[in-house]
């Protein structure tokens, strides 16, 4: 190598070891200004998330809680040794909400701080937004009963919902949430979306809980918890019929009843029946009215509860009482005297005695179609005391008449009358009496 070319080589590495010197020497003196003239530097720090913890303060102390918080994370700018701040981030800073005064529930203004586990100094010049609107209540638990909604089931023709035995499985709930909301709740449903037309009971599982308040607001349950959110909903269907309402005549059986109308306050009412195999008769006797107490202006009242009683039909209609009047406008009626003659007695209860009716006569009162109560005469009438299971001790008593109208089929009498009756010992048959008859 020639001279030249070895002074070239020397001269550049030198060249290249000063430039190192001097490298090293200007952030030598740039990190001696940096610690000696401006020992803090600002750094800012974004989305740190706010703590909603509150245990250990006064709002915690006092058993409330956050219900809400507007912020949810906050950029901050602080000011500390370049060395040391710029170890701190997002994710060992801390912001917090300052709870320490707070003792009652309802909605503060609270401003939020910043912390950091890591022991590095700092000084916080900003924190953006400095505040949080943040709402405390009491966390509570209670138990609501819960009513099932089935708002698309249908049932078939003659079928319908017992709807005072819907029910849910099990019949409460238990909601754990803020008080104040708690308080709110005025119904609790058990909701079943499902479509379906039934011909018979069905128990179905619901599909969501819905909650209200006493005015029909839907409550927001993003707050709340609940011990349950399953539930059976049985639907009990029975048989149901619109049945007409009719009443028994007690009359003779010569009587032609179809002779007498009545007028009803409501011609049907609404039956049902558990048993979805029974057959719901087309129409209901509602009571029995006797012969002798339809006369003109006759009205009567029945209660529709009580024709049930005993039976497996259900009133499902508003209609608890019917009332029943006697259609008069095609009857007369008439005043007749019954003689002596023309009352019998049967029936007698004891042999031994002799039965006579003291009664003179009896005024009566018959009531029929005009055409017949026209032609009737006291002869038409026949009056009998019927002494069956009736008791006798006296010598002389009262007994009930009763009276009928074979000749016509369309009259009956009103009056009800007692006749005055004696009754006499009969004489014993003696033996010697026996052989004076047979000599004679």
């Amino acid at each position: 190598m020639k001279i030249t070319d070895r002074i070239k080589s020397k001269f550049i590495l030198n060249n290249f070891s000063l430039a190192i010197l001097s490298f090293l020497i200007a952030v030598i003196a740039w990190f001696y200004i940096a610690m000696t003239q401006y020992p803090a530097v600002p750094k800012t720090i974004e989305h740190i998330p706010v703590s909603l913890d509150i245990s250990g303060t006064s709002a915690g102390l006092n058993g409330l809680s956050v219900i809400s918080c507007d912020v949810k994370d906050v950029t901050v700018e602080l000011l500390g040794s370049r060395t040391q701040v710029g170890n701190l981030n997002n994710e060992n800073l801390e912001a917090y909400i300052d709870a320490e005064n707070v003792s009652n529930t309802g909605t503060k203004k609270l401003s939020i701080k910043i912390k950091s586990s890591s022991g590095i100094k700092y000084e916080v010049k900003s924190v953006n937004p400095p505040s949080a609107t943040i709402v405390f209540d009491k966390m509570d638990t209670r138990e609501f009963a819960i009513t099932p909604q089935i708002p698309n089931i249908s049932v078939v023709n003659d079928k319908e919902i017992n709807l005072d035995e819907l029910s849910c499985e099990p019949s409460v709930v238990r909601i754990t949430g803020p008080s104040a909301q708690l308080d709110k709740i005025s119904k609790c449903y058990a909701v079943s979306k499902k479509e379906a037309s039934l011909d018979s009971s069905y128990v179905l599982a619901n599909d969501e809980i819905q909650l209200y308040t006493e005015d029909n607001v839907l409550i927001d349950q993003s707050a709340l918890t609940f011990n349950n959110k399953n539930f059976n909903i049985t639907i009990p269907v029975r048989t149901q019929k619109e049945v007409a309402l009719s009443v028994k005549i007690n009359a003779p059986d010569n009587f032609d009843q179809s002779k007498i109308k009545f007028n009803f306050s409501a011609d049907s009412i609404i039956l049902a029946c558990n048993n979805s195999q029974t057959v719901i008769p087309d129409k209901l006797d509602i009571g029995t009215i006797y012969l002798s107490e339809l006369r003109p202006g006759f009205s009567k009242t029945f209660s529709i509860n009580t024709s049930l009683e005993n039976s497996e039909y259900i009133n499902v209609s508003e209609l608890e009482t019917v009332s029943v009047t006697l259609d008069s406008d095609e009857l007369a009626q008439k005043d007749l005297t019954i003689e002596q003659s023309r009352v019998s007695i049967s029936n007698v209860p004891d042999s031994s005695y002799d039965y006579k009716v003291l009664t003179q006569r009896m005024n009566i009162t018959v009531v029929g179609s005009e055409e017949s109560i026209n032609a009737i005469t006291a002869e038409d009438i026949i009056a009998d005391v019927n002494l069956l299971n009736i008791s006798v001790t006296a010598e002389h008593f009262n007994a009930n008449v009763t009276f009928s109208c074979p000749t016509y089929d369309d009259v009956w009498v009103i009056t009800n009358s007692k006749a005055s009756i004696q009754r006499t010992k009969t004489e014993p048959i003696t033996s010697s009496a026996v052989s004076s008859q047979l000599t004679d």
